[in-house]
């Protein structure tokens, strides 16, 4: 279909023209992409780097009074509290552990204290890797990734453009109303093929780091391959679309973000072993301190 419809274009009279001003359309649109990724990728290293420049400062404070082992002055305890409010401006770190400066700042207690102070060095260490990792020398991989990154939106604008002329240069050609299920098939496979180009450039135009969004990025390449299933024929169309709805709801339940009293932040588990051996401890004190009062 598609060799009749570009046999019935190129025999226009202007369709040369047609063609090299969409082929230059294209090769701007992929100039555009490669300029947007790059400054993407410099202002993501720029925040990286604040964002160390920042959490740095309440790191060495924290590392320094934990050698000391001993109180805080009333100065020291200001500039704890000052480089804890600074973080907030440090738009790298975790919810998790924003979560968890917020709480040491409203309540100054040590184990919370040790327990933000062990996850701010994990994720300091992370972005440090990865600020690292942009200094090297590209891969071979990653050089051919930087190439074929900005082909997405151009990719997905043809796509779109094949699709819509060949879904209304079908209908022209038929030339038959969409009123049996027969004629309806081409639209539900056209739309089914819209969902696919639209995933399918979410998935190509992600980060390959980006590993907190790792279900999303499975759910999209679930409705992606959906589209596998047209290669059976239009009546196949239903069961594509059907399926790629069902996944696409899913992923609201499968992506739901959790309230804050089920997600806590890392380590808080560990606080539960002190209170327990700290509970028996009282108790124990309270028994033995009765059996003295009793004799």
């Amino acid at each position: 279909m598609f060799q009749r419809w570009i046999e019935d274009l190129t025999s226009r009279p202007g369709a040369m023209a047609v063609v090299l001003g969409i082929m230059a359309l294209l090769l701007g649109i992929y100039i555009w992409s490669a300029t947007e990724v790059r400054r993407s990728h410099e202002r993501r290293m720029r925040r990286i780097r604040d964002t160390l420049y920042i959490s740095t400062a309440l790191l060495g404070q924290l590392t320094i009074q934990e050698k000391r082992n001993d109180e805080r002055s009333e100065h020291e305890h200001n500039d704890l509290i000052t480089a804890m409010l600074a973080c907030k401006a440090a738009s790298y770190l975790s919810p998790q552990l924003q979560d968890q400066i917020r709480d040491c700042i409203k309540e100054h207690d040590p184990a919370r204290i040790g327990l933000m102070h062990r996850a701010l060095e994990r994720e300091c260490t992370a972005l440090s890797d990865e600020l690292n990792r942009d200094t090297q020398a590209d891969h071979w991989g990653t050089a051919v990734w930087t190439i074929f990154r900005p082909l997405a939106e151009p990719a997905a604008l043809t796509a779109t453009g094949f699709l819509i002329t060949d879904l209304v240069f079908r209908q022209r050609m038929l030339d038959v109303p969409v009123d049996t299920w027969g004629n309806i098939l081409p639209w539900i496979r056209a739309v089914s093929l819209m969902i696919t180009i639209m995933y399918g450039y979410l998935l190509w135009a992600s980060p390959r780091r980006d590993r907190p969004r790792t279900v999303t990025k499975l759910l999209s390449l679930l409705i992606a391959v959906c589209s596998l299933l047209h290669l059976i024929g239009l009546v196949a169309a239903p069961y594509a679309l059907g399926l790629q709805l069902i996944i696409f709801v899913s992923g609201f339940a499968l992506n739901g973000t959790r309230s804050r009293s089920e997600r806590p932040y890392a380590g808080q588990t560990e606080l539960e072993p002190t209170k327990q051996v700290s509970t028996e401890l009282e108790g124990n004190t309270r028994r033995t301190s009765g059996t003295h009062t009793d004799e």
